[in-house]
């Protein structure tokens, strides 16, 4: 019984201790790696930069969403079809603001040059924006953007923190299967 229970520990040790590991490993792919990182405005989490675009018969951002964010995202609108307002830096800008009618969790595609990056926001009613998460283009340009485009998420989830399981509390739990095991033997 106590050895069954020790395998059982040990297993879901193994467990926790590899979704960890995957877990802290997307995040750094998502927000740390990547060019989309080097924006010094406020936002949740980010991918990118892709090359191409996000919208259009031949964009990849929804996918991207979908895969990197979880699924149910659609495209809302862009600053083209007057859904996102530059409030503040513009077409060919780098830098600036934007404002919609929305509000709430979101996501916004900063598409400038031959590429764009994806940033999940808190609220899409106002939000900054950069183009220094894309890819440079001639001899390390900066480019201006060509258009700021908006999605949400099917039921507006709120992004979750995940959740580590602290280095002591895993020592805890062999130390347990150990004292079993010995206590077994005795």
């Amino acid at each position: 019984m106590i050895k069954q229970l020790a395998w059982t520990v040990l297993g879901s040790t193994a467990v926790l201790l590899t979704q960890s590991l995957t877990s802290a490993a997307q995040a750094a792919t998502l927000g740390g790696s990547g060019t989309c990182a080097n924006v010094s405005f406020n936002y949740i989490d980010c991918a990118g930069a892709f090359s191409g675009n996000d919208k259009g018969a031949q964009g990849t951002g929804l996918n991207n969403l979908d895969a990197l964010f979880g699924s149910g995202w659609s495209f809302v609108g862009d600053n083209e079809d007057s859904t996102v307002s530059l409030t503040s830096g513009g077409k060919n800008s780098k830098t600036g603001s934007a404002s919609t009618s929305l509000s709430g969790f979101g996501a916004i595609a900063v598409k400038a040059g031959n590429s764009y990056s994806l940033y999940t926001v808190a609220d899409l009613a106002s939000f900054d924006w950069s183009t220094e998460g894309v890819t440079p283009v001639g001899k390390g340009n900066t480019p201006g953007l060509s258009h700021l485009s908006v999605y949400k998420q099917a039921g507006d989830p709120e992004p979750e923190p995940e959740s580590v399981p602290e280095p002591s509390l895993l020592l805890g739990v062999l130390g347990l299967v150990g004292a079993g095991i010995r206590l077994k033997k005795h």
